[in-house]
Parts: C-alpha cells; structure tokens; sequence
C-alpha cells in the first residue's frame, strides 16, 4: 500500500471477516493559516480572522534554489510552508519567528545592503537548509497570479506583471517614469555587483507606477552600454510620435560612449523628456490634505506635531511635516514644536519647479541641519545632558506637479498608498535597519534584539556633523495617497494591514480625507494606544486632457498573457549577451569584489549636445524650448550621507 492509499474499516452490515478492505484515496487535511494575533488556525481562504476579526496576514515568499524541485503544490516544507507554485511558498505560521540567516554568507549581502531600496527590492526574510538543497526566502518580492498554480488573485498577491509584458499598455509618462526609476537604482545595484537584474527582463516588475524587482541576480556588472542596447531591444516609443522615438534612440545610442555617458546625465534627460510628456499631455496635479493628531489614551500630553494643522484642498503646491518628540526625554514636545516652526519658516518659500532638483535637495538638507542646531544649542544653553536632553523625529515631504522630495530623521515614516497596494517608502534610522544594512542581520532577526527599536539619530541630539538626513525624490504620475505618520499608528504592521479598509475607500470615492484621517487615529488608539499619534494625508489627484489617469493593467494579468519565470538561479552567474539574455541555473559561487569607482565623469559637450537634440525634437512636437533649456542646467547632487557611516 502506498502512502496515498487508506485502509477503511468495513460499514455496518458489511463482511466483517476483515478480508473485504476498502481501499480509498486519501485526503489530507487541508492546511490552516494561523492567526499571529490570536492564534486561531484559519483557512487560508479566509481574509479576517474567524475568531478575532483582524486581517490574516498572507505572506508569500518567493523561494530562490534548488530545494523546492521536489515539492509539489500542496504540499507542506518544514512544516510551515506551503508549496504555491513553482518559486512560490505561503508562509501558515507568520507569527513565528524567521528562519535564521549566516550573515557571513556573500549570497545574502546585496539583499542586506539595498536593504534601503524597498519597495524596488525584495527583503531577505530567511533561507532554509533542506535535503534537496539551500532556499533563500523574498518577502515583498512582486509576486501575482502569475506565479501561482491556480492563477487566481488573493490577497496578499501583487497585481505587478512584467515590465516588457504591460510595456505597449502604458502612455508615454508612465514610461520614461519605468525607466528613470531603472537608472536610479543602478548605482546602488552596480554597488552590490547585481546591476544584471536590470537586464533581465523577467526580473523587471512593474505595479502602477512602481518599477519592483523579483530577485537580484549577481554576476560580472555589464555597463551602460550594455542597458542602452537591452533598453533598444526591449523598449519602444514608436507609437507616441517619432520625436520621442527619436530621442530615446539618441540616448541609446550615446550611452555606448562609456567616457561621455554617467547614470546622473541620463537621469537628467529622460526626466527632462518626462516633463515635456507631462506638459504634451496635459497633466495637472491637485493635493487635498488631511492632518490629525492626538495624545493617546495611555499619556498625558502630546508631543507630536504637525503641519499643516488644518485640512486644506486643491493645492498645487504641498509641504507637510510629522514630528515625534523623542519618548523617554524631557521636552519632547518643546522639540517638536521647534523644529515644526523652523522647517515651516525655511521650506514654505521653496519653488520647486524653478529650482534644479540638487538645489531643492541641498535646500532640505541646509533646513533640517539648521534645525538640528537650533533644538541642540537650547540643550546646550539650558544645561541638558543624557536623557535630559530633548529631541523630535521628522519626516517631511515637498510636493510640487509631479515632484515630491520626502526627508526623514528618526522612525517617523512615510508611505505611498495606490489602488494596487502600500509601499513604505522610508527606513527607520534605528539599530535594527542599521544592522540590515551593515549586512550584520535580517530586518525580522534585527528586531528581536533587545535594542532593535532605538534611534540610532534624531533632530537636536547631536551636532549637525554627525547627522545624516535621508532626502529621496520620486516622480508621480498616478492618483494615490501620501500618508506621514508617528510611530504611534505604524507600530505593530497597522499601516500594511489595515490599508485597504481606511484608504483605499479614498481613492475609490467611498471615504472622505478627513473620515480616513479620523479613523486611522481611532484605530492607532484601539489598536496600539501606547504613544501619542499624528497622521498627515496627502491626496494626490492627477488627470490629463483625456480625463483622470486610471493607468490600469490588471486585465491581462491572470489571462494567460504573462511569461512564466524559469530556472531561477541564487548566485553569480557569467554576464550573457544583453542581446540574448536568459537565466540558467549555475552552480553556487561568491559574487565577484567590488572593482575601484573611476572618477564621476563631467558633463561634456556631446552630452550638452544630447540634451540639445531632446529638447529640439521635443520641441517640434511643441512640448516647450524652454523647460529644457532650464532641465539642461541641472546639475547632480551624490545621494545622502549614510547615517551609518560615520564622517571622514
């Protein structure tokens, strides 16, 4: 008898010699999904709880290695996983601890490192050791219907879909935005010796506006011209107009001249085209803004801070600020207040469209330093030491049209919020992310330690030398919602879990700004209720002369349309030819060291010259001479100072 096969005990009435045995299929039981806050086994079917009511979190994980080869969909690995397609695993126990990780391990390094780079990169969740082999476990990798066996959408799923798939379904905004987020991630990735997942076609995801990567596939770096010939094989402008095909061929072409071309100057032309398209388009932004604060049912004052205080409507131009005294230190409050009045005072005069994005950014920084020494010369004046002293955390945005500039010091966050999902876009300057990106842990095993949550930098603790604000940009051409938040909301996932219920309705028509605000502190105070709580909602509505974009690709994923992802592999592989790429599984091996930077490269005159032929075709097809003439003056900041880094 096989291990499918089930003795059955004969009924009533039946032959009860035992030598008329029935022999049946067996059905195994059908696997539970357990609740991380109750503990209640669930069918993992079910959206909520059936005992406790709260969303059952779904974490897929996409699984890298040979070890899953044996398994079949259905079936359980290490007791905890269950096997949803080929590289697809449901993780029924999300309230246990992750597996561990050998951080020694080079394999596992460049998902530390760009550890930053969520949401385009996936987080290391674990890996597991098993007979068949070794498996490296994604969270946030962009999983959909697709990779799964029975191709159904179900939450905790993605709605991404592969980048030269949806390519021909996008308009013209949408991607020179896919691709000037490709040439901002390649720095980062080159960094790490993982700038071939930019080549490959079935790693490059995109949902909505957001370009997400599958995995990091390591090798030999290929260069600029390398990405100019993939970008030419795969990317086409054609249907929207020969100037812009023929701009986009001329970038092609001139990132073949590796003395002339830099990552900096091609960013700059392809935004410089993004705000021609937008222009030609005939898009316009309009901001609502909803802000709450409140102290919380378990303390006595509230030393959060807000701005603005009030909801405002059909802004063109927004800036908005969270700022969380520090728990544990005296003044919080007065520090919070301080640095909301001189962050308000320096940043409201800033134009964004009249200044070049290094002169913005340079602006923030030059802003939150000089309120960092404002709050730590009163400590100072008023004889403040140790946990005498007081502080505040910011996160803060600048939006203008398509702009928007987050900064961050400390655990206050920011999150993007679109029909297809919620997307932290900042990272805790505490230990926890510290150690990620030293490559000393995972985030999951980071939190654990007894210190994982403590700020590793605030506003008014040090001197400005030592602080390293984080300034980011991101180009926005879809409807979605900017949340900043105080701990005292996003502590314990409530942001990621509750989304669909609190803001989503916002972008349907459902909710109201100011309901959504109002609710999301009703729920911080259930729910948590440990810390004060302060939201600020950004409502970002965005149309063009054919009405408001809805750029939505949702109905050709799960139709059958969509490549399978193959032969993934978990190393380094040999560079193939970028005319031809494809992944093989290749043996195991340490990714090669880092080669020394040659010097960043000036702008010269053949890539003026570049930026001269863009802005001339553009122009033809009357998109305006004189945005890129302003464009072609950019210059190019280095990203922030790392705070992990200390100063040189």
């Amino acid at each position: 008898m096989t291990g499918s096969e089930t003795l059955c005990v004969p009924a009533a009435g039946d032959c009860d010699c035992g030598s008329h045995l029935r022999i049946e299929a067996m059905n195994p039981p059908a696997p539970n999904l357990i609740c991380p806050e109750c503990g209640t086994a669930n069918s993992i079917h079910q959206v909520e709880c059936c005992h406790c009511q709260v969303p059952l979190l779904k974490r897929y994980l996409w699984a890298i290695g040979s070890g899953l080869d044996p398994y079949r969909v259905g079936e359980l690995v290490g007791d905890r996983y269950l096997v949803q397609g080929k590289h697809l695993l449901l993780d029924l126990l999300p309230g246990e601890p992750a597996p561990s990780v050998d951080n020694t391990s080079q394999l596992y390094r460049p998902y530390l490192r760009l550890f930053p780079k969520r949401p385009h990169v996936p987080e290391l969740f674990g890996a597991l050791s098993l007979p068949e082999g070794e498996l490296l476990l994604l969270e946030h990798a962009p999983v959909s219907c697709i990779d799964i066996a029975d191709a159904k959408v179900a939450p905790g799923l993605t709605h991404a879909a592969p980048l030269t798939t949806i390519w021909e379904k996008a308009n013209l905004v949408r991607r020179l935005n896919w691709l000037w987020q490709i040439i901002s991630l390649w720095p980062a990735l080159v960094a790490e010796n993982v700038a071939l997942t930019l080549l490959n076609p079935q790693l490059l995801r995109a949902e909505g506006s957001l370009v997400r990567l599958l995995q990091l596939q390591a090798g030999h770096n290929p260069t600029l011209a390398d990405l100019g010939k993939f970008w030419q094989t795969h990317f086409s402008f054609s249907d929207q107009g020969e100037n812009f095909q023929q701009a986009f061929t001329i970038l092609c072409q001139h990132m073949q001249d590796p003395q002339e071309t830099t990552p900096e100057f091609i960013r700059d032309t392809l935004e410089t085209l993004f705000q021609q398209a937008l222009d030609h388009l005939g898009y316009e932004y309009h901001y609502d803004i909803a802000s709450r604060s409140d102290q919380g049912p378990s303390r006595t004052r509230n030393e959060d801070k807000c701005f603005p205080e009030r909801d405002l409507t059909s802004q063109s131009q927004v800036l908005a600020l969270v700022c969380d005294g520090v728990g544990g230190h005296e003044g919080g409050d007065v520090a919070s207040g301080l640095a909301i009045d001189i962050l308000e005072e320096t940043l409201t005069p800033l134009k964004l469209l009249e200044m070049s994005p290094a002169t913005v950014e340079q602006a923030i920084q030059t802003a939150i330093r000089r309120t960092n020494d404002a709050i730590n010369q009163r400590n100072d004046t008023e004889q403040r030491h140790e946990r005498q002293r007081m502080g505040t955390t910011v996160v803060g945005a600048l939006m203008e049209h398509a702009h928007l500039y987050l900064a961050h010091i400390g655990d206050s966050r920011a999150y993007w919020i679109n029909r297809w999902g919620c997307y932290q876009l900042t990272l805790d300057d505490d230990v926890a992310s510290r150690d990620v990106r030293l490559g000393m842990s995972t985030y999951h095993q980071a939190l654990e330690l007894p210190y994982g949550g403590s700020l590793v930098q605030a506003l008014g603790m040090a001197p400005s030398q030592h602080l390293h604000p984080t300034v980011e940009r991101f180009l926005l051409d879809e409807e979605g919602i900017l949340l900043l938040c105080s701990d005292g909301l996003s502590d314990f996932n409530r942001v990621e879990t509750y989304w669909p219920q609190y803001l989503l309705p916002v972008l349907q028509g459902q909710l109201a700004l100011t309901a959504a605000a109002e609710q999301l502190i009703d729920l911080a105070n259930r729910l948590n209720g440990h810390d004060n709580v302060t939201v600020v909602l950004i409502h970002c509505r965005v149309k063009n002369a054919a009405g408001v974009i809805d750029l939505d690709y949702s109905d050709i994923v799960c139709q059958g349309e969509l490549p399978e992802v193959t032969d993934i592999t978990m190393g380094y592989v040999p560079p193939p030819d970028p005319a031809d790429l494809d992944l093989t599984v290749s043996q195991i091996v340490e990714p090669p060291q880092p080669q020394p930077k040659p010097p960043p490269a000036q702008r010269s005159r053949s890539q003026a010259w570049l930026l001269l032929l863009v802005a001339v075709g553009v122009a033809t097809a009357a998109l305006g001479f004189l945005a890129v003439m302003t464009s072609m003056n950019r210059s190019v900041v280095e990203p922030s100072p790392s705070p992990l880094t200390p100063p040189q």
